[in-house]
């Protein structure tokens, strides 16, 4: 298919860059190092805790590092994260996804924090851990 889209772009003078162009990442890799910050409802409390995604550097296959802190107002063990590397991070046209350290496993275990584009809030989603889930998050747009 790639050879005939090609073919037909030089018989007819085109170039063939636009049409194998990339949809746009969310974030913008030539804005980076940037800092997102946003937070979290806990969902037996209602506290909100801080999360802060420190994004060191965006690939161009979407690839991401950076480190992450997930801040924990909840007295009793629960995930929490301290400038954690991510262990995974990738950027699409629609998600971002990191997976860091949240604690030992029996607590939480790798912290997966998955963020799509928004209605009241730049990013927004719900928290996955090896023990729990479904705290509601969000990330604010970079400034």
């Amino acid at each position: 298919m790639r050879r005939f889209a090609l073919l037909i772009c030089m018989t007819a003078g085109l170039s063939p860059a636009g049409l194998f162009a990339q949809t746009p990442l969310l974030l913008d890799p030539a804005k980076v190092p940037m800092t997102l910050k946003g937070g979290w409802i806990h969902h037996k409390t209602g506290d909100v805790s801080e999360i802060v995604v420190k994004i060191e550097s965006i690939q161009p296959d979407g690839t991401v590092k950076g480190r992450l802190d997930f801040y924990n107002k909840f007295k009793h063990a629960a995930c929490k994260a301290i400038n954690e590397p991510f262990k995974t991070g990738k950027v699409t046209a629609d998600s971002l996804t990191v997976v860091a350290d949240g604690g030992p496993p029996n607590v939480c275990g790798d912290l997966t924090l998955v963020f799509r584009r928004g209605s009241d809030r730049f990013l927004e989603g719900k928290t996955k851990s090896e023990v729990s889930s479904g705290a509601k998050m969000w990330l604010d747009a970079p400034k």
